[in-house]
C-alpha cells in the first residue's frame, strides 16, 4: 500500500510545480508588459530632446569656450551673455542637425553640429529613456 501512495504524491508534486511555473510565467508576463508600458509612455519626444541638447550645448560652450576666453575687456562675460541671448539660434542648429530613431520603448538621437567651416563640428549620440537623456558618444570632427 505504501507503494501506491508514492506515485500519487509524485503526481501531486508535479501538478504543484506546473501550477507554480504557470503562475510565475503569468506574473513575469505581467511585469514585462507593465515595464514595456512604462518605457513606452516615458519615451521622451523630439521637443524634449531639443531642450535638453540646447541646454547641454550651452553648458558645454560656457565651460569649454567662454571660461577659456580672455578676461580682458569682459570677453568671458560677453561670451556667456551671447550664449544666453542666442539660445533660439543654438536650438535651431540642433533641431536641423538631429535625427531621431524611435524604438517605442526608447529613442536614439544623432546630432551633427556644424556652425561654420571655420569652427570645429561635433557628432553626438544620445539615448532617451524613462524621460531622461544619456549622451553616450561625443566626437569633435
Amino acid at each position: 500500500m505504501v507503494n501506491h501512495l508514492k506515485p500519487i504524491k509524485t503526481i501531486a508534486t508535479q501538478r504543484g510545480r506546473r501550477q507554480t511555473l504557470k503562475i510565475g510565467a503569468i506574473a513575469g508576463g505581467c511585469i514585462l508588459a507593465a515595464l514595456s508600458g512604462v518605457l513606452g509612455i516615458t519615451n521622451p519626444d523630439q521637443k524634449a530632446y531639443n531642450e535638453f541638447a540646447t541646454q547641454a550645448a550651452i553648458g558645454y560652450l560656457k565651460v569649454e569656450v567662454c571660461a577659456k576666453a580672455p578676461t580682458a575687456f569682459g570677453l568671458q562675460k560677453l561670451c556667456q551673455s551671447e550664449l544666453e541671448s542666442n539660445q533660439s539660434k543654438i536650438k535651431k542648429i540642433i533641431v536641423d542637425g538631429t535625427q531621431r530613431q524611435d524604438f517605442v520603448l526608447f529613442s536614439r538621437y544623432i546630432t551633427d553640429l556644424s556652425i561654420s567651416p571655420d569652427l570645429p563640428s561635433y557628432h553626438v549620440e544620445s539615448v532617451g529613456v524613462l524621460g531622461q537623456f544619456i549622451i553616450y558618444k561625443t566626437q569633435k570632427q
